[in-house]
């Protein structure tokens, strides 16, 4: 399996009980998705383990790279579906256990912007690392795994996310008590309330997921910043162009789409093409494309915005319609992140 390489990939989905849904309020459907749309998915997925050591050189597209490495060498592709890599029977109990809960955390993600267009998509556990205990408040209650949010609604919806090697129902139970739990975000009733699990079928070793929505919340409020969020969301993104920028002259910058900048990633370390005699085309390179004043916020903050600029008002402020580049080869999220490969 190699994201760069263009490829559609299918994913056998149970929903139960999610709103808006006609009866019966159990369905199961194929998922599909393109290689970009997982890259994207892996970029934007935050893990906690990003913000545990400071930040240094380099460090974000390690980040990167080793999340699409641990993807690439997981799964193998079989008539279009992802099944478990023999590979990873390798590997102890511990590690098949952590491989596991990050693909949960990518697919879960995946599975959010494909089946609900939810546009942001934050790990909780990144506001404490980053903001402080007090920055995410949860009523005392075990907080979900992350917080989704919808631009255009101006909707907030919680994941709980779990990823096993096998279907494991109790696992689920667990996910779902925990949304369930949850009754307002930022005093409001959460569009969604899913606990999602994504396993290995025991026959064929295909990957498979299950999507449970939860009914109203019992009692327990979340509470955080949404400029924080935003900033949490994009803050990590930008410092891969700020890295991109020191190893390359500023001319590698480009503007491909107007509004957007690129900046191309080489994928060091990962399995070059080898039958592929140009050197330059054996490497394994992908586009990757931020609106330009996403990147000013962060990068020029003081210099191009006034004080009280915050990151949420230009958020709100894109004109982002991934549905204007349907390229070969190409795909944006609802967020203005963007892959292409040449």
């Amino acid at each position: 399996m190699k994201l760069t390489q263009n490829a559609t990939y299918r994913i056998a989905l149970e929903l139960t009980g999610c709103q808006g849904m006609e009866w019966p309020f159990y369905t199961s459907k194929i998922v599909e998705c393109t290689n970009l749309e997982l890259l994207h998915a892996i970029l934007t997925c935050g893990m906690p383990n990003q913000f545990i050591s400071p930040w240094h050189h380099e460090k974000r597209t390690q980040e990167f790279i080793s999340k699409i490495s641990m993807v690439e060498n997981s799964l193998i592709v079989s008539d279009g579906y992802l099944l478990k890599s023999p590979t990873t029977e390798y590997l102890d109990a511990s590690e098949k256990s952590v491989n596991s809960y990050y693909l949960g955390l990518v697919f879960t993600k995946l599975f959010s912007m494909r089946e609900f267009d939810v546009d942001y998509f934050l790990h909780t556990t990144i506001f404490e690392q980053i903001y402080g205990k007090e920055s995410l408040i949860c009523n005392g209650r075990k907080k979900p795994s992350f917080v989704g949010y919808q631009k255009n609604a101006d909707q907030w919806s919680i994941w709980e996310s779990t990823g096993k090697r096998d279907h494991a129902p109790k696992a689920l139970d667990d996910a779902y008590n925990l949304v369930l739990g949850i009754k307002t975000v930022n005093d409001m009733q959460p569009s969604y309330a899913i606990a999602c699990m994504t396993y290995f079928d025991s026959k064929h070793g295909e990957l498979q997921g299950i999507l449970r929505n939860a009914a109203e919340g019992k009692k327990a409020n979340i509470v955080f910043d949404k400029e924080q969020y935003l900033t949490l969301y994009y803050r990590h993104i930008c410092e891969i162009f700020d890295e991109s920028l020191r190893r390359k002259p500023f001319d590698s910058v480009i503007d491909y789409i107007d509004g957007y900048l690129e900046i191309e990633l080489e994928l060091f370390g990962l399995n070059i093409d080898s039958s592929d005699k140009d050197e330059y085309l054996r490497k394994r390179r992908i586009k990757l494309g931020v609106p330009k004043d996403i990147l000013g916020y962060f990068q020029y903050n003081r210099g191009m915005y006034a004080d009280d600029t915050t990151i949420t008002s230009i958020v709100e402020s894109l004109q982002i319609k991934p549905e204007d580049y349907q390229e070969e080869n190409f795909f944006m999220g609802r967020d203005g992140i963007y892959f292409r490969i040449i």
